[in-house]
């Protein structure tokens, strides 16, 4: 992505707003005011390899970021949430074969997990895609403020 590239593109909240300035306005503030939660909660639960958490973070960010036409980005976080998800099923999947009792939160997450076909247990492409996400962020975030006052 060159310099000159925007990572937002406000044509669908425009849509959804029915193009109400008051409206956008308050969405893209909601927005920049949640999104150090979903930065810190992608890099903390990457950090501490919690799966279930940071798929739980990126499906929740994956919307928001999405209605801000941050394609690229929501693609990015939905890769993150089945990568997620697909670690959870080994480390579950391992627990069953080593005979482990799953506990009730255990179960939920495995009838969750149990059809994800796609892993990086090996953590070849989660840090990638974090790091762009976490890259990225800061860039949106300047757009939408200037968005804004463009508005």
């Amino acid at each position: 992505m060159n310099s000159n590239t925007k990572i937002i593109d406000l044509s669908y909240l425009k849509e959804m707003s029915g193009n109400n300035k008051d409206i956008m306005v308050e969405m893209v503030e909601v927005f920049i005011e949640q999104n150090p939660e979903f930065t810190e909660g992608v890099f903390s639960h990457f950090e501490n390899r919690q799966w279930t958490e940071l798929g739980a973070v990126a499906h929740k960010a994956k919307s928001s970021v999405r209605i801000m036409g941050m394609d690229e980005l929501g693609d990015c976080l939905e890769k993150i949430e089945h990568y997620s998800k697909g670690n959870q099923k080994i480390e579950l999947q391992q627990k069953i074969e080593d005979r482990h009792k799953l506990n009730d939160k255990d179960l939920r997450i495995w009838n969750n997990v149990r059809n994800e076909e796609v892993n990086d247990i090996d953590l070849k492409f989660i840090p990638q895609l974090v790091n762009y996400f976490l890259n990225q962020s800061p860039i949106a975030i300047t757009e939408l403020k200037k968005a804004i006052l463009e508005l």
